[in-house]
């Protein structure tokens, strides 16, 4: 009796497992097929190479590329698939090894600290899922003409022989929906990088020099909602939200001692009119950088 409920208790701690590793694929998978994942920051990319972390070298390697995000979202969405069927197990915990194997190398290399732990927890899982398979392996790999066994049996209950398939169709297509909708909340024809040709306040021109980054003053709208000015030797880091043509900043520490600007923007997103805390007049004349001059602002559109 105390044999079949330690039994039993692995056996459910394995399917734990095994669905907790297809969550984490399909989740990180869908992302990647939707340019989501490896974004870059604009304001970012005006750093010089020599200041920006390991992270950053890593994340934007991957991110200059949507064929090679979808070559990697459609193996981490292979895997959470095939992992949940029994006879396609083996493989997804193969194609596993190596990806998590590969992604823990990297988040250790380049000092993604805070995603090791993760990776080391589905490495180790996927590790030992695989030990049931341990003697197929070496059959197979090492013995050389060894074959797996053929022994699985389908199961009398009908709902559990379609319970893998509910679940990967619920799943994937419940996390795309919501991912496609987050990115819809992402104005890809605002966010990029501006240069500033002209700021007025009051009706007064104001005098601008170069900030930290870029050549000439700059504005950056960042698909994370962040909105960054670089004038006059500094950088303003704010927020800003957009809808249509309204679009609201906010700045703590002030910008210029303007804490928020309400306004819209006109003429092709190269003017920006509006109110500055709640009394002043601005307005903003912007230019969009074009692809040589920052890559990033045609890379998502």
């Amino acid at each position: 009796m105390k044999s079949n409920l330690i039994k039993k208790g692995l056996l459910v701690l394995k399917y734990l497992a095994v669905y907790y590793l297809s969550v984490k694929m399909i989740c990180f998978a869908i992302p990647k097929l939707l340019f989501m994942q490896f974004r870059i920051l604009h304001y970012e990319s005006f750093l010089p190479l020599a200041e920006i972390s390991k992270y950053q070298h890593m994340w934007s390697f991957f991110g200059r590329s949507y064929n090679y995000n979808i070559f990697i979202g459609l193996i981490e969405l292979l895997i959470g698939i095939l992992i949940v069927f029994r006879r396609t197990r083996l493989m997804a915990l193969l194609l596993s090894l190596g990806v998590c194997l590969n992604i823990l190398i990297l988040n250790l290399e380049f000092e993604v600290f805070f995603a090791v732990p993760h990776i080391i927890l589905d490495f180790l899982l996927t590790l030992l899922l695989l030990a049931e398979y341990r003697k197929d392996i070496y059959q197979f790999f090492i013995a050389n003409g060894g074959k797996f066994s053929n022994n699985l049996q389908k199961s009398k209950n009908g709902f559990i022989r379609i319970l893998p398939f509910l679940y990967v169709i619920i799943l994937t297509t419940g996390y795309a929906l919501y991912a496609y909708n987050l990115k819809a909340t992402v104005n890809d024809n605002l966010t990029g990088s501006y240069s500033i040709e002209n700021l007025k306040i009051n009706g007064s021109a104001i005098e601008l020099t170069t900030g930290k980054l870029g050549s000439e003053p700059m504005l950056f709208f960042e698909h994370n909602r962040q909105a960054v000015f670089s004038i006059n030797d500094s950088i303003y880091f704010g927020a800003y939200t957009s809808k249509h043509e309204n679009i609201s900043m906010y700045f703590n520490p002030p910008l210029q001692e303007i804490k928020r600007i309400k306004g819209k923007i006109e003429k092709d997103n190269s003017i920006i009119k509006g109110i500055a805390n709640d009394s002043i007049s601005v307005r903003i004349e912007i230019e969009r950088l074009s692809m040589e001059q920052d890559y990033l602002n045609n890379l998502y559109n």
